[in-house]
């Protein structure tokens, strides 16, 4: 059942994306409407199938009838229109066989990179569940735990699982999404996996058509997605440094070091995009392909003052507090420049109250839905002391260099290549760009959350803008006549992606990268409490990132891992300091058990570290299971 209800269930977003696209008649490319179709209809569906379960159960049962309703829904809408007929016409005439090859080309690169990347992020071998990649060990933990707190944990109404009582102030929807997938019947391990790879794959399309629409250059567009995905400075310095001490044989087998990421060496901070963000964040890869879709269409209004593209585009906009947070800040800002541009100028009052009324389709969704979700959500944190702060110069402050000096270490030749390319680009190209200048000079000057180092949630932004400026040098330089002109353009594009594609090369190196994630205790542990514990029970567990409980059976634990809770910017300390008091076995722990409504207390290696009272939890509380060193008391 689980690959039929799977792929029926993409099937049907995709269904659902391409209705919306073709009711709204938005003016767009072929590649656009299909791979934004998927796009859109798979979010939608995510959202409708998470706010429809405040009022029915999430099950398997629920989310088939919900997916049965809508194909009906859309193929009566269909059929209506009379737009298959329309659609089969639009294709024939689009498809363009070079094109065509091109694309398939590309596809089958970039699919099987994926592939062999994500084929190895989460690996159960005979000792246990290993992570491929240090950041999915640091990352994945907490997604897990989210994916769980749906799929197994009946998490509903929406609260914070590694923080009982307290909202849920981190964007879910990615892992709302595999939660999805395994109550239809898909592993854990599948369910994380398969919209990764999937996902990955329409980020390549969306940033190709992003180029290519901004520059009306398919090449363009292509050269966008190299850049930006395989970004990295002058990091490939000290791997050719690295060659001349180990060996070519040595090094290529093992690569010693990230090279887009020299924090002690070079204070190179840019790190790799797919090592840094593509995989281990799961809400960039459902929210920036998302984002770029609203990049395009803004850019359809920004040439042809399209309404309904802008409608779309605000549509989207609003769903983004729940998939990327940032992204839904900076979209707004983006959009928000863009529209006082416009608007500043229009030739007459006239075309200023139209173009008024053209944002409007725009600013109501994302005031009235984006940022009602955002601020019931993450007001809290937002209302924290210090989560934005003033600091000039991002990270250059690390070893004492000028700001230019520190960007020229972690772009690399790509300064000149966005500068070079502002040049040659035409002018409506330039005034979209403003915005994303804007972007880079805020996050050169604020730090705009708790960890300093997500600033680059901004600089994504407009990394991604200055990948088409650059593209667009290096296409004409490929395109000249000059045989040594364009020998010149290859070596600036090689220097572009050199370090890089090291470190994508790196991700795939398992058998060098691996981290065991969970031994087969724990694996049978987590079993043990999904069959036997109520989905709604509260656990007293160890603060470790990685605990085995909340990972893996979706329980809601009473304090979690205190660095995830900082940079979601949650003041957690009064529970911090609860635990401390409950594992102390003292006065308070009965009435602080209570209060937290904790059902079971986990006493293993993890919890015995922290050096609790364990001969006091043997005497109060009933034994419920043991396994090795772990034990599961319930509180009665």
């Amino acid at each position: 059942m689980s690959i039929v209800a799977v792929g029926y269930f993409f099937l049907v977003g995709w269904f659902l994306g391409l209705t919306v696209i073709k009711g709204l008649k938005i003016k767009l490319d072929l590649v656009i409407k299909l791979i934004g179709g998927w796009l859109v209809g798979v979010i939608l569906l995510t959202q409708i199938i998470f706010w429809q379960s405040f009022l029915i159960p999430f099950s398997g049962q629920s989310i088939i009838l919900s997916l049965i309703l809508i194909t009906l829904i859309c193929n009566w809408w269909w059929h209506k229109h009379k737009w298959l007929e329309e659609f089969e016409t639009e294709i024939r005439k689009k498809i363009k066989k070079r094109e065509l090859i091109r694309w398939i080309l590309l596809l089958g690169f970039w699919g099987s990179v994926f592939l062999i990347i994500w084929g190895r992020m989460l690996v159960l071998e005979p000792k246990g569940l290993y992570a491929g990649w240090v950041n999915i060990w640091g990352d994945w933990a907490a997604h897990l735990s989210y994916t769980t707190s749906f799929a197994y944990g009946d998490n509903f109404p929406v609260q914070m699982p590694l923080l009982v009582g307290h909202k849920f102030a981190y964007p879910f929807l990615a892992d709302f999404l595999s939660a999805i997938l395994v109550k239809l019947g898909a592993s854990l391990i599948g369910a994380m996996l398969i919209p990764s790879w999937l996902l990955s794959m329409m980020l390549v399309v969306v940033l190709v058509e992003f180029g290519k629409t901004l520059t009306r250059n398919l090449k363009t567009g292509i050269l966008t997605g190299w850049l930006f995905l395989l970004n990295g400075g002058i990091g490939f310095w000290w791997w050719l440094k690295d060659l001349k001490k180990l060996g070519v044989a040595k090094t290529l087998s093992n690569l010693p070091r990230e090279y887009t990421h020299l924090e002690k060496l070079a204070n190179i901070e840019w790190i790799n995009i797919i090592s840094s963000q593509v995989v281990p964040q799961r809400g960039f890869l459902l929210g920036f392909p998302l984002v770029i879709l609203i990049y395009i269409l803004l850019w359809k209004h920004w040439q042809r003052r399209q309404k309904r593209a802008l409608l779309l585009a605000g549509w989207l906009t609003a769903m983004l507090p729940l998939i990327h947070a940032h992204s839904f800040g900076i979209v707004g800002f983006v959009a928000g420049t863009l529209a006082v541009i416009q608007i500043i100028k229009a030739k007459n009052k006239k075309e200023r109250r139209g173009l008024i009324k053209m944002w409007m389709r725009f600013f109501l969704p994302v005031i009235l839905v984006g940022a009602g979700q955002s601020w019931y959500f993450y007001g809290q944190s937002l209302s924290q002391e210090g989560f934005i702060r003033f600091k000039p110069g991002w990270l250059a402050y690390r070893d004492g260099k000028w700001w230019w000096v520190f960007w020229l270490k972690n772009l690399g030749v790509m300064v000149g290549l966005v500068l070079m390319g502002i040049k040659l680009a035409k002018d409506k190209l330039k005034w979209f760009s403003l915005p994303f200048w804007g972007l880079f000079l805020m996050a050169n000057l604020w730090i705009w959350q708790p960890w300093e180092w997500d600033n680059t949630k901004f600089f994504t932004h407009w990394y991604l803008l200055a990948s088409v400026l650059a593209a667009g040098v290096i296409e004409r330089g490929l395109s000249q006549k000059n045989r040594w002109g364009r020998v010149l353009t290859m070596m600036l594009l090689i220097l572009a992606v050199w370090a890089g594609s090291l470190d994508v090369w790196r991700l795939t190196q398992y058998e060098q990268r691996k981290i065991k994630f969970w031994d087969n205790k724990e694996l049978n542990l987590s079993t043990w409490v999904r069959n036997n514990t109520e989905a709604e029970a509260i656990f007293l567990t160890a603060n470790n990132h990685d605990h085995w409980l909340p990972t893996l059976t979706g329980r809601k634990i009473v304090f979690g891992f205190p660095g995830w809770l900082w940079t979601y910017g949650i003041d957690y300390g009064e529970q911090e300091r609860a635990v401390r008091k409950m594992f102390k076995g003292g006065l308070e722990t009965e009435s602080l058990l209570r209060f937290y409504g904790v059902d079971y207390i986990v006493v293993g290696p993890l919890e015995r570290a922290q050096k609790i009272n364990e001969k006091y939890f043997e005497i109060n509380f009933q034994l419920a299971y043991q396994l090795g060193e772990t034990r599961i008391y319930r509180v009665d």
